[in-house]
């Protein structure tokens, strides 16, 4: 699934102020899966002692209660089938289940609150990275991605060269022919397989691209790429086309890591322009809050290691730092959140901000920043 439609399907559940039981499990072996209600249980024990479950009303406990009998019964009947984790959404009170599948492993963690706790998944979602490997010869090629964790085959094709008829002739006229028709062959080819990146590209929105093949072929088909698909290749790797999929995601597994630390910094750079020259940024925990509630902010930078708790108001979702006991919108009373940036992380979907989460040091912009919309 396309990660903002993913989140898109979040956002619009309807929690209506019941409380909701979001788990995350790590179900990556077949003994890990049949001891996974053992681990909701003992997760769910912990969570009972807790200020906030004891504070729910006794039919609110009875919802969840409902929560952990549903989520056991789902993993019981689960398969192993090659899964690595899984996110699971639960409010029986609201009449709410959502069950997502996810390539990448996860914490056991289990977060009982009124909205689906999705930091974690938005956390893997960064940290994983969106990208293709387009793979790259005279006669064939294959496109392969990286979606959420999931490593599969977009696309192949074998692209069967013309065969020399006769390269004997008057002044070697049939060999430059031949040699044409090979050319124009190995053209249509390159066109082909862009044509086929720019779908995905427009499907998927690549956070870059890496090249593999010979390295002559990846010269030649880089000339045949538009100026916004070619400013994505992160690297470029001699690898043969017709290696199985899983052999060639272990070789560019270890380009990753620096592919991720350029992708980051490029971001934290155009920040900085962006805030030393136009402007057009805020940073700092309280500053990014206020201007997340205005709207103001374009895209929220959290660096991956930043928790803090903090209250929100559960009729009007007023989230703060501080230790307002009262809500200042509305008079209600204000509840404890154990990790305030998943509040500042509704905050932003809910006025269309974009969210990434930065494993690189973030220096003097840790540990969040957001760009703004227009300058202040």
């Amino acid at each position: 699934m396309n990660p903002a439609k993913l989140i898109q399907s979040l956002q619009a559940l309807k929690m209506e102020g019941n409380p909701v039981t979001t788990v995350y499990l790590d179900i990556s072996s077949s003994q890990k899966l049949r001891n996974a209600d053992i681990v909701v249980n003992n997760m769910f024990k912990q969570k009972k002692d807790k200020t906030f479950y004891k504070n729910l009303s006794e039919e609110e406990k009875v919802s969840v209660e409902k929560d952990i009998e549903n989520i056991n019964k789902y993993l019981n009947n689960l398969l192993p089938e090659g899964l690595f984790s899984v996110m699971i959404v639960s409010s029986s009170q609201a009449d709410v289940w959502k069950v997502i599948h996810l390539g990448f492993l996860v914490e056991n963690m289990m977060v009982i609150q009124y909205q689906p706790y999705i930091r974690p998944l938005l956390q893997g979602i960064s940290y994983e990275r969106n990208y293709a490997i387009i793979l790259v010869d005279q006669g064939k090629a294959k496109i392969l991605a990286n979606r959420l964790g999931k490593k599969e085959e977009l696309w192949s094709v074998v692209n069967l060269l013309p065969e020399d008829a006769n390269d004997r002739g008057f002044g070697g006229m049939e060999e430059r022919k031949n040699e044409r028709r090979r050319e124009e062959a190995v053209a249509r080819h390159y066109k082909n397989i862009v044509a086929q990146v720019e779908g995905f590209e427009k499907d998927y929105h690549f956070d870059w691209i890496i090249l593999g093949g010979l390295r002559e072929c990846i010269a030649d088909f880089k000339n045949y790429l538009k100026p916004e698909l070619k400013k994505k290749i992160s690297a470029e790797i001699p690898i043969d086309p017709n290696l199985p999929m899983d052999k060639v995601f272990l070789l560019v597994d270890k380009e990753i890591p620096q592919c991720r630390a350029s992708y980051e910094k490029e971001l934290l750079d155009k920040f900085a322009d962006e805030y030393y020259k136009n402007f057009k940024g805020v940073v700092g925990l309280q500053e990014t809050e206020e201007s997340l509630k205005q709207g103001q902010i374009d895209m929220l930078l959290i660096h991956d290691k930043f928790h803090t708790k903090g209250r929100i108001c559960k009729q009007c979702q007023y989230t703060t730092i501080h230790g307002e006991k009262m809500c200042p919108n509305c008079g209600n009373p204000m509840i404890l959140t154990v990790d305030l940036t998943d509040e500042l992380i509704y905050l932003a979907l809910d006025t269309g901000a974009k969210i990434e989460f930065i494993s690189s040091e973030m220096g003097d912009f840790a540990p969040l920043c957001g760009f703004l919309r227009y300058s202040k």
